[in-house]
């Protein structure tokens, strides 16, 4: 049984994803396990190799949404015209702190029982990642994602 996720349609990028790489050059995250069952555990392995320059450093696991939503537009010549535009939001988060230093370091972290597990769909679709962030004030944060499955 295949849990991995391919997204059919591309996701939007954000205008800031290609700055905030290069920032996150010596911040990795990774997923112990590729795949997990809800209720289950999931290790984040985060490396830093860059110590001091990510400011407050955490590590957390995302469960993000991605839906379709039906736009219509009137034409003015009493016809109207659909389209489908795909938004985004979180399902789920859990964040812990880690220590700013170079190294590598584990955190784990429980997927809920009830949480939604990884899908692909049309219209519907849940992703979820290990994700490193380090914040730092006044600046963009630098943030490293490593996808992994959640089954059912």
């Amino acid at each position: 049984m295949d849990f991995g996720i391919s997204f059919g349609k591309a996701r939007e990028v954000h205008p800031l994803d290609a700055l905030r790489r290069k920032l996150t050059r010596g911040l990795e995250v990774t997923a112990g396990a590729q795949s997990v069952s809800r209720g289950g555990e999931v290790e984040a392995l985060v490396t830093i190799s860059g110590a001091g320059k990510f400011g407050d450093v955490e590590v957390g696991v995302v469960c993000t949404e991605y839906y379709d939503e039906e736009d219509t537009t009137s034409t003015g010549d009493s016809s109207t015209s659909t389209s489908r535009s795909t938004s985004d939001d979180i399902a789920h988060e859990s964040w812990s702190p880690v220590e700013s230093v170079t190294g590598a370091q584990s955190v784990r972290f429980e997927i809920p029982a009830d949480a939604p597990f990884s899908y692909s769909g049309e219209c519907l679709s849940f992703r979820w990642e290990v994700v490193a962030r380090g914040r730092r004030s006044r600046r963009l944060d630098a943030q490293a994602r490593n996808e992994f499955s959640v089954h059912p």
